[in-house]
């Protein structure tokens, strides 16, 4: 059996682009065409953006495998090396289209030597309107007209999302203006940020290749191995009863009390006796019940049907909607275990008033725990304490914090409501916990918490932490003081002046959960800062005006918010001369912009103010993407003296609705 001769080495985007003759890549017609959505984008934006704010000397990012197609093209004017990209291309064609998104230190890496001309270093094989918007970024042509392509369109958000990333992270700073360092921000990712490139010899069998590819071993997981640590501490006649609170937490696309019945072998209805006895979050409870249940077994579960699907089926007698039943795979959480974990590390810490964490980073969940949770010997009574802390946050999360739902058509951000179903199963009446994915538990609490999902950093979500502390603290509270609490938190956290680091910030509130701060909102949406406004703001106020009711309509009513990137200005900055609707000295105030998706931003353009409201009014009669803009086409016309009033209107919904919220008066001097 002949070993394949593999050469691997360490590169950067510096010393590739050193490579003599050039180094050329390409995307085979087998490879698809960039798949790449905004989470995964956006985390790869904020871990490299973190790695240079820390100073670190490397970022790893991965590896990638490529054949060269042959020794070299040496008919070229400028002779180059061309390599096809078998294994990476996702992540290879994002750090290339991150070179023509922050430009700078980045831009040699963009291009290559053709004669007196250059083109761009990466092609896709056989895709013509690919390399034509490739030929276009690499030469900034203004004229090119994006494809709605989904491949095409998913390279514009993921550019646009990289354009835009500071806009997005802005509300760790609100209030302060955010000063980057794009020369040093580039020059890190240029010569910092290193990849292990594996050539493979041009004879190679892809076929067999592609197989080992494919069939290659899963790594440990980070937080398994966690786990693996915790139990260890534990005595062993314990360990699997904590195991498996773990692990019903660890599967985040699934309720934990579904968790809990597959991984325990306790009855749903079990569970539902729990959760009506208000004992489901109480891991004691929970793991005392488990090993009844054993014991009263056997070991073995003798369950009938309705005991299996108990907590899939709703009550054929009551059953009026089967529908309304959320069952396994129709749901999926807003963050990661690993992110879970590190905020219940967070509440644990506050509680044994030891140092926060320094931040929140997935990747970093070892090296966080092993600073923070292991740097003394746990013992045996911390690794206790943390699972059932651990598994009760979990429970509260599931029941309180929002998740992605899905509704056929599209996934939503949805609190699912509880409801009790009942079956009559040998001759004892049972009852079950079921789960609706069509009704909010509570509309303003899952909108609100959805705000912040959208406009705040997606691989941190720190506005969590104090919302979990606070629900932990009172565990008995209605949704309606959580959401109370949230209301506060958000004005007092996000919309005050940024006086340190999110970090700093939410464990005071942690500590403090009533604590108020001078709030900067009129001083932020009076100022003249067109596309550089944080995105929050707009965010925000769509919540505020749902939450006010400015408007009595049904689609008013059902409203949600979707996830927009781009700030649009009503009058536009470049206005045709047949456009009489001009805002002048108002161009770049608030009152005059609003945030919408990146289609609709190239859809609106330069147009005049009327055929922008005739589309939006078109596009918006059963269901309005942006209440902001329903206000201001209300208006017929435009001009300086209508963008300056709906300008101090929403200022004004911001001051009623700041008055609105409760001061938690009641939780004080407890």
């Amino acid at each position: 059996m002949t070993t394949m001769q593999l050469n691997s080495k360490l590169y950067s985007l510096a010393t590739l682009t050193a490579e003599r003759p050039h180094w050329r890549f390409n995307v085979p017609i087998y490879q698809r065409l960039y798949v790449w959505g905004g989470d995964q984008v956006q985390t790869l934006l904020n871990d490299l953006i973190n790695a240079f704010e820390r100073g670190e000397s490397l970022f790893y990012l991965g590896s990638v495998l490529m054949v060269e197609q042959s020794a070299f093209d040496a008919d070229r004017a400028e002779p180059a090396r061309v390599f096809d990209l078998i294994d990476g291309q996702q992540r290879f064609t994002t750090l290339w289209m991150l070179c023509h998104a922050w430009r700078r230190a980045l831009e040699p890496f963009l291009t290559v030597p053709a004669g007196r001309t250059k083109e761009p270093r990466l092609r896709f094989a056989i895709r013509p309107e690919v390399n034509q918007m490739l030929d276009a970024w690499a030469g900034q042509d203004p004229a090119f007209v994006e494809s709605e392509e989904t491949g095409l369109e998913r390279m514009g958000q993921a550019v646009e999302c990289m354009q835009q990333v500071f806009s997005a992270r802005a509300l760790a700073d609100a209030g302060t203006t955010q000063v980057i360092d794009w020369d040093g921000l580039t020059r890190f990712v240029f010569e910092k940020v290193n990849f292990v490139v594996t050539e493979v010899p041009r004879d190679t069998d892809l076929n067999k290749l592609f197989e080992v590819i494919n069939n290659r071993g899963v790594q440990l997981q980070h937080h398994e191995i966690l786990k693996a640590r915790m139990l260890d501490a534990l005595d062993e006649h314990e360990r699997a009863s904590f195991a498996v609170l773990w692990d019903a937490c660890a599967d985040m696309e699934n309720y934990c009390e579904r968790n809990l019945v597959a991984l325990s072998g306790l009855p749903a209805y079990e569970v539902h006796a729990l959760f009506a006895g208000g004992r489901l979050s109480d891991g004691n409870a929970v793991r005392t019940a488990t090993a009844s249940h054993l014991n009263s077994t056997g070991g073995h579960q003798a369950l009938d049907l309705m005991d299996i699907l108990g907590a899939e089926l709703d009550d054929a007698g009551d059953a009026s909607d089967d529908e309304d039943v959320v069952v396994s795979g129709r749901v999926r959480s807003i963050v990661g275990f690993p992110l879970l974990l590190q905020h219940v590390l967070r509440i644990w810490l506050c509680r044994h008033k030891r140092q926060d964490l320094p931040r929140i980073l997935d990747r970093e969940l070892l090296t966080l725990f092993d600073a923070h949770f292991f740097s003394t010997e746990p013992g045996a009574q911390y690794v206790r304490e943390f699972i059932d802390l651990l598994w009760q946050v979990r429970v509260l999360f599931d029941f309180h914090v929002i998740k992605w739902v899905d509704r056929g058509d599209d996934d939503i951000h949805l609190i699912s409501s509880v409801t009790t179903s009942t079956s009559m199963t040998k001759n004892a009446r049972r009852s079950y916990i079921n789960r609706s994915r069509d009704a909010d538990s509570h509309r303003g609490f899952a909108l609100l918490q959805s705000m912040l999902y959208y406009s705040q950093e997606n691989t941190t979500h720190y506005w969590l932490t104090p919302l979990l502390s606070f629900m932990v603290r009172y565990p008995d509270a209605t949704a309606q003081a959580y959401f109370q609490f949230l209301q506060h938190l958000d004005n007092h956290l996000l919309c005050s002046a940024a006086d340190a680091h999110l970090v700093v910030r939410t464990r005071s509130f942690m500590e403090d959960p009533w604590r108020r701060q001078r709030l900067v909102y009129r001083d932020m949406l009076t100022k003249s800062d067109g596309v550089s406004f944080a995105h929050y703001w707009f965010y925000k106020l769509e919540f505020v005006l749902w939450h006010q009711q400015e408007r009595v309509s049904e689609a008013w009513q059902r409203f949600r918010l979707t996830a927009k990137n781009s700030i649009e200005h009503i009058s536009p900055q470049t206005p045709s001369k047949r456009d009489d609707n001009r805002a002048e000295k108002m161009i770049d105030r608030f009152g005059n912009l609003a945030l919408v998706s990146r289609s609709i931003n190239s859809e609106y353009g330069n147009l005049p103010f009327n055929e922008k409201r005739q589309r939006f009014l078109n596009n918006n009669k059963s269901r309005l993407d942006s209440l902001k803009m329903a206000l201001i086409y209300e208006n017929e016309t435009w001009s300086d003296k209508l963008a300056l009033k709906h300008e101090q209107d929403m200022l004004g919904c911001f001051e009623r609705y700041i008055a609105s919220c409760g001061s938690g008066s009641q939780w004080q001097g407890e």
